[in-house]
């Protein structure tokens, strides 16, 4: 059996940088009473399409109290356009910060909007900015923010959402985390090992300690979007923590969950996960092999796994689909490249790719229409010329670990689609709705 030789990919595929359209003002108008984010529009999909744009800002809030709320917006300079064409002539770049303030997903009525512009200029190294802006106090105990940010020399922009609770006392956006190296803002959904980070909580006057331990990394592999009983480890669970106080320093030393909670009875807190030194990037033939299971049946994947060399097992596996040493080399890049955005776009307590939103966006790709709501995020995929359509209902759920957790909503109706799906692949061949 000839030998593949399996591609490295890199968190970011340059390739796929291709301009970014407002789509959703071809969408038919949603009904009256329900907002465009809640009805569906095809520019909510761009979020989780890495072609639709070429800035990955993060964004986030942080509580002080209730009325005292900042926002957050983390950008690289590497993924700006810089230019002379300033009355400066210096090589600058300017981003736009936008948010509005509305009610809920399903209303869409905007109570209040902010803008900001920056100017950033270049540096011989690419570096990470921190922008913060002041929400404006709001009259309402539960709002979202959608912020849109835009690199304003190349005409791209990126959109997010933030769903703020001010009287939940416990979630990550009540305390600072920042690197305890330089004091900036730690932005990720995962760490590296070795990663020396501060945490202090901020919030409930009166509170002397929180409360922290490390629990090991969950692989549960979700089942098919048609499997009549899905395993999950429970949501809400109990964990056995240590006191520390209201500040404390630690280093990432091993992979696990890092949680960290402001209550010790109900244990609700947030959860900063380390996978290694790899993760977001899928190289290493132990991740390779967890999402081949996707594909496989529980007997094959079993006899797959059973193999001496988890090497080879991929590279088998990927060459019995094509019989041909190229094809199966694009599958690869294909198939992990999208392993590695399901990491960047969905990682919480899991790897991204380990998720059911992860476990979808593999096999079928990026969805072509995605709505929000209070309660869920709903995929659309529509093949308009063989009139097929076919709706994945993510559903929020409060876990002790992450808030929110987006589990499928599971139906033998999903079997026809996703087995189509599934023997596309295992034919040989690059599966997109």
């Amino acid at each position: 059996m000839k030998k593949l030789i399996i591609i490295a990919l890199t968190a970011w595929i340059s390739t796929f940088c291709t301009s970014c359209r407002m789509l959703s003002q071809k969408n038919k108008e949603p009904e009256k009473h329900i907002s465009a984010i809640a009805a569906g529009t095809t520019q909510l999909a761009q979020m989780y399409n890495p072609s639709s744009t070429t800035i990955h800002p993060k964004v986030f809030v942080k509580k002080n109290d209730t009325t005292d709320i900042d926002l957050f917006v983390i950008i690289n300079d590497s993924e700006l356009l810089f230019s002379k064409a300033n009355a400066q002539n210096q090589q600058l770049a300017k981003v736009k910060v936008f948010y509005k303030i509305m009610e809920s997903f399903e209303s869409g009525t905007m109570i209040d909007t902010s803008m900001r512009i920056v100017s950033i200029a270049k540096t011989a190294t690419p570096k990470t900015f921190a922008i913060k802006l002041k929400l404006k106090h709001v009259d309402l105990p539960k709002f979202v923010v959608q912020t849109t940010i835009t690199d304003l020399v190349r005409g791209k922009m990126n959109i997010s959402f933030n769903t703020v609770d001010k009287y939940d006392s416990t979630g990550i956006d009540n305390f600072n985390v920042t690197y305890t190296t330089d004091g900036q803002p730690f932005q990720k959904n995962y760490a590296d090992l070795g990663t020396q980070l501060t945490i202090k909580y901020n919030n409930t006057p009166g509170l002397h300690l929180i409360y922290n331990t490390v629990l090991p990394v969950d692989s549960t592999i979700p089942k098919s979007p048609y499997a009549t009983l899905a395993f999950y480890n429970d949501s809400t669970i109990h964990v056995d923590t240590e006191a520390k106080p209201l500040q404390y320093s630690f280093t990432i030393e091993k992979p696990g969950i890092y949680f960290t909670t402001a209550d010790s009875v109900n244990q609700k807190g947030f959860a900063i996960p380390c996978f290694g030194n790899d993760h977001p990037n899928v190289t290493t033939p132990d991740d390779m092999l967890k999402t081949i299971k996707y594909l496989c049946t529980d007997e094959e994947y079993a006899t797959i796994k059973e193999k001496p060399s988890k090497k080879l097992a991929v590279d088998d596996f990927w060459y019995s689909c094509t019989k041909d040493i190229k094809k199966s080399k694009e599958l690869i890049r294909v198939y992990y490249t999208r392993a590695v955005f399901a990491n960047i776009f969905f990682t919480d307590h899991r790897q991204g790719m380990l998720t059911d939103r992860g476990m979808v966006y593999i096999v079928m790709g990026p969805p072509q229409m995605m709505a929000i709501t209070s309660k869920a995020e709903i995929w659309t995929y529509h093949d308009r010329k063989e009139d097929r359509k076919i709706k994945f209902v993510f559903r929020k759920r409060q876990t002790t670990l992450t808030t929110p957790e987006y589990r499928l909503y599971r139906s033998t109706e999903f079997k026809p689609y996703w087995d189509f799906a599934v023997d596309t692949w295992r034919k040989g061949n690059i599966y997109t709705f």
